[in-house]
């Protein structure tokens, strides 16, 4: 990845962020919730190389342990998406059509964030973090990526376009 990329990412994942904080999770979702920022990231990561999915991984972490609502050890985000954004990069990107359709995204965006969280609800409960009950987390999940279906048209060629423009000349 080129270092002039790295601002600018890291800029727009906080911003993200910044957004799913203080307006999307104020949002009262029929069924569950919805994490724009999980979707972006993952969307952003189906983009990239397996380095840059890494790094941009381990930034998308450390910015989500800084979470004011989450209750998990410090550092379990971090260790998660960075693992887990280089398994899409290199498994799941691989097994792609080098020139993703938006039904290709969606799918995979939506059944990646349910992984991801199930991922997270497992590796937390290791770690001896308190669950909800399981119908909570059933409907959490369920929720999630539901909407992630729903509002794919609109994240999708949001998080395209914001990779697009994190691109170097050279790199177009």
């Amino acid at each position: 990845m080129n270092i002039a990329r790295i601002p600018y990412i890291f800029l727009t994942l906080i911003g993200v962020f910044v957004l799913q904080e203080a307006l999307i999770n104020r949002i009262n979702f029929l069924v569950g919730g919805f994490s724009i920022y999980l979707v972006l990231v993952i969307a952003w990561t189906l983009q990239e190389e397996p380095s840059n999915a890494m790094l941009i991984g381990f930034f998308a972490g450390f910015i989500a342990d800084f979470s004011p609502t989450l209750e998990s050890p410090f550092g379990l985000w971090t260790l998660i998406l960075t693992g887990f954004c280089y398994f899409l990069a290199t498994t799941v990107r691989g097994n792609l059509d080098p020139q993703l359709s938006p039904l290709q995204m969606t799918l995979v965006t939506a059944s990646s964030s349910a992984a991801l969280l199930i991922l997270f609800i497992a590796v937390g409960a290791i770690l001896g973090q308190e669950l909800s009950s399981i119908s909570i987390l059933l409907t959490e999940i369920i929720g999630n990526t539901l909407w992630s279906l729903v509002l794919a048209p609109v994240y999708i060629p949001v998080t395209i376009k914001f990779y697009k423009l994190s691109l170097t000349a050279r790199e177009r």
